[in-house]
């Protein structure tokens, strides 16, 4: 038969890994290392050597390929030539309470001068109180208030003097809550009166109103003398203290002084000694803050503007830091400011010790890892991070309630150096590359993290390693020979190709658990085979509930389908349903209907919007095959359909293509094809089948329709002869080829295809492009040529 020279013997379906091979490449140390990643992992090496502005890196790649672990391995493994970390922190600022000043230090002197400004303020306050307690200090402040107090009494008795001759008093009146207040009262033979009672003998008669007026205007002239009098008073007490504060300054100035050079010759940054600087100047203006206090509620807020808010602390680090953010909100990125309390308000001079830094503080220096969607999500985050990274600084702010912000603070922006590394999808980097201009400019470095990597004995090598690193770490049970052999089988099926295997190792310590679980519910000592591939039967068939409803509705006749016989201008192709985690193929009848004609190849699908742009140009690309081949020297007149039949969701990709192909020929030359053979397969203008995805979910989904309709020993499936590499089927599959109940044929062109699905001979072209009259492309240009005079004879 035509069809025998196109069918695959069993064993060019075997992709098997022997025991012995595994055994042979145990032994290997896994350790740290990432494998099946070299591009990627040369990229990571560019983007954390470059410090460059712009070398942040976007790493791309199929979910379960180890991109995080490699990440955190590569970025805690790097040392650079010159680890220059440096430490920051936030201090009160002396010109504006509201704007903290940052300063900079080495690596580990923030936390030393914490230290170092503590006991510059301890040592003040023991000077204060030390000065405050000596005998001199003591004598000159007696002798000054004592100066004072003279001139305060004399004046106050030349006042009182002063009234008694007026004929009024100083007196203390106590009010009706209890206050006391000064008055100054008329005398009465002697005695003060209240003027209240001067006033009543006035309005009655009894004193005459020219001497009350008199009186009037002299208490309010000697009231308005008081309160002056007062007033100088309180302003001299007030120079005393000064005169006292003086004294104090000027002895205490040069040990201040002595102390500030002590603190300043320890740090070398400019700023910081610029602060120290303004601390002295601050401290000698406010001596009167390190007196010894009572203890009362409050009193240590005194001396808070004197204290460092260390930000960040690399006194313990070897190497650049790593910080990964798995929740990259705008406040978690940049920190804020902590509320005082209950009420969120505060004392302006302390709210620099509430600043709290963010994921990029903490990162300065190193490396901030992140999930580029979850970023991208939020706007404010997102464009606050390009911002950072385009400007190298970040502003740190009070974060905003339901009545705006908590504190009108503003923290100077921070200086920083940190590189960003993002870890996306596979088409993410693509998609904000293209979208974002200044994405452009900021990562320049796209690591891409491949699914699958070469077979061969380094890569086997591996999976043993890692399969034996996964058991050991977990406390699985140890895998055997033949285990091992079967994991790295599953991680060649994974990959969907017969030389690679699949970097998605996530799925394979999946496997192994799920193996583990097996073997110990069966009571063995070791994870073998059979319990690898009972794992993954397991699993299969938890997910496959569609998939079998599907089968029992073609088996059951409600779904049109046949698995043998022939039919004209009809074919089985086959179709991927892919669910994100398990991935399956389905059958469907693909009919062809033609007649004379000018409408060309009509797409039913497409006509009903149920078809992609993909699809649809499959189609158009059906069309001119037809005419390139067989209608070179005459009009092509036909009019023909192409239906997914009992296909209710929309079709896409051009898998099917040449599956329409085969059955628009056998409607044209009427000739029937066989129903017992699924195809599947793309097609190009001249006619070759190109390889598509999914061939073996496609094979293995006929196959089982087939198994379930029962085999006739002639079922099997039709692909082209590119995708045998692809070819990763199950062991039960394998199994019944080599028993002879299921084929898989292989095709390079139409021709081939049409040889197995007719049994005719295709049938060459002549030097002038005729095909012999009995072959199948024979019947199909005379077909069309008839067509064609039809056509012609009816218009």
């Amino acid at each position: 038969m035509l069809a025998d020279s196109y069918r695959l013997d069993s064993r060019a379906l075997d992709y098997s890994v022997s025991a012995a091979d595994a055994a042979r490449l145990d032994g290997g140390a896994w350790g740290d290392a990432v494998i099946g990643q070299p591009r990627a992992l040369e990229a990571l090496a560019i983007g954390t050597a470059i410090r460059a502005k712009g070398y942040n890196v976007f790493v791309t790649g199929a979910v379960g390929t180890g991109r995080r672990t490699a990440v955190m391995r590569t970025l805690a493994a790097y040392r650079p030539a010159r680890l220059e970390l440096r430490d920051v922190a936030y201090v009160y600022c002396f010109r504006s309470s509201t704007a903290p000043r940052a300063l900079y230090f080495r690596a580990g002197e923030a936390a030393a001068f914490k230290k170092d400004l503590h006991a510059f303020v301890e040592s003040v306050k023991k000077l204060v109180t030390l000065h405050a307690e000596s005998g001199e200090a003591k004598r000159r402040r007696e002798e000054t208030e004592a100066r004072w107090q003279k001139t305060e009494n004399q004046r106050l008795a030349a006042f009182e003097a002063e009234l008694a001759a007026d004929g009024f008093r100083v007196v203390q009146v106590q009010g009706d809550e209890g206050e006391v207040s000064t008055d100054i009262l008329p005398l009465r033979n002697g005695e003060p009166v209240p003027f209240e009672s001067v006033q009543a003998e006035a309005e009655s008669g009894k004193i005459p109103e020219a001497e009350f007026s008199s009186l009037r205007e002299r208490y309010f002239a000697h009231m308005d003398e008081m309160r002056m009098l007062f007033v100088e008073l309180r302003r001299g007490r007030a120079e005393l203290e000064e005169s006292v504060d003086g004294l104090r300054t000027q002895a205490l100035q040069p040990l201040v002084h002595r102390d500030i050079e002590l603190l300043a010759s320890r740090y070398e940054d400019e700023r910081t000694r610029e602060w120290i600087r303004a601390l002295e100047r601050d401290v000698m203006a406010r001596l009167y803050l390190f007196q010894p206090q009572p203890p009362e509620a409050g009193h240590r807020s005194r001396l808070t503007r004197y204290g460092v808010n260390v930000l960040t602390d690399r006194d313990d680090l070897s190497a650049p830091p790593v910080v990964y953010e798995p929740n990259p909100t705008y406040a978690n990125l940049f920190g804020g400011l902590e509320p005082a309390g209950p009420d969120g308000q505060g004392p302006s001079r302390s709210a620099y010790l509430r600043v709290r830094p963010g994921s990029i503080v903490k990162a300065a220096g190193g490396f901030l890892v992140m999930q580029a969607e979850d970023l991208v999500a939020d706007e404010e985050a997102w464009t606050a991070v390009k911002r950072v990274l385009r400007t190298g600084k970040v502003a740190i702010q009070p974060q905003s309630g339901p009545l705006g912000q908590l504190a009108a603070i503003k923290p100077e922006p921070l200086e920083l150096d940190v590189k960003i590394v993002l870890i996306g999808g596979e088409m993410t980097y693509d998609a904000l590359y293209n979208a974002d201009p200044d994405f452009q400019k900021l990562f320049k470095v796209c690591a891409e993290f491949d699914s699958t990597m070469p077979r061969n004995d380094d890569g086997l090598r591996e999976y043993v390693s890692f399969a034996r690193k996964i058991t050991e770490e977990e406390g699985l049970l140890e895998p055997s020979a033949d285990g091992l052999a079967a994991v790295a089988e599953y991680g060649v099926r994974l990959s969907g190709s017969r030389d690679r295997l699949s970097t998605r190792f996530s799925k394979v310590a999946d496997l192994l658990r799920e193996a583990d679980y097996r073997a110990s519910r069966s009571g063995k000592d070791a994870i073998d085979a059979e319990s690898v591939r009972e794992a993954e039967r397991v699993r299969s068939w938890l997910a496959s509930l569609p998939e079998e409803k599907v089968t029992e509705m073609i088996v059951s006749g409600e779904i049109l389908l046949e698995a043998e016989g022939s039919r004209v201008g009809r074919v089985n192709g086959l179709a991927v349903h892919d669910r994100g985690y398990y991935a399956f193929g389905l059958p469907a009848v693909i009919s062809a209907q033609v007649s004379p004609g000018e409408s060309g190849v009509i797409n039913i699908e497409g006509e009903s919007g149920l078809s992609g742009e993909i699809y649809d140009k499959a189609v158009l690309i059906v069309e001119g095959f037809l005419r390139s081949r067989y209608a070179r020297d005459f009009p092509l007149a036909v009019s023909a359909s192409i239906c997914f039949e009992q296909s209710y969701t929309a079709i896409e990709g051009d898998s099917a293509s040449s599956t329409a192909v085969y059955a628009l020929l056998s409607a044209i030359a009427g000739v029937p094809l066989r129903q017992d053979i699924a195809v599947t397969g793309s097609l190009n203008q001249w006619g070759m089948t190109q390889a598509v995805g999914g061939v073996a979910e496609k094979v293995e989904g006929w196959f089982r329709v087939c198994r379930r309709s029962g085999f006739t020993g002639k079922q099997g499936v039709l692909i082209p002869r590119t995708n045998v590499v692809n070819l990763v089927l199950s062991r039960e599959l394998r199994e019944a080829v080599e028993a002879g109940e299921f084929s898989v044929w292989t095709a390079g062109d139409i021709d081939e295809a049409i040889e197995v699905m007719s049994g005719m001979g295709a049938g060459a072209p002549d030097s002038r492009g005729q095909f012999p009259p009995d072959s199948f492309n024979g019947r199909v240009r005379a077909a069309l040529l008839g067509m064609a005079k039809a056509a012609k004879e009816y218009l």
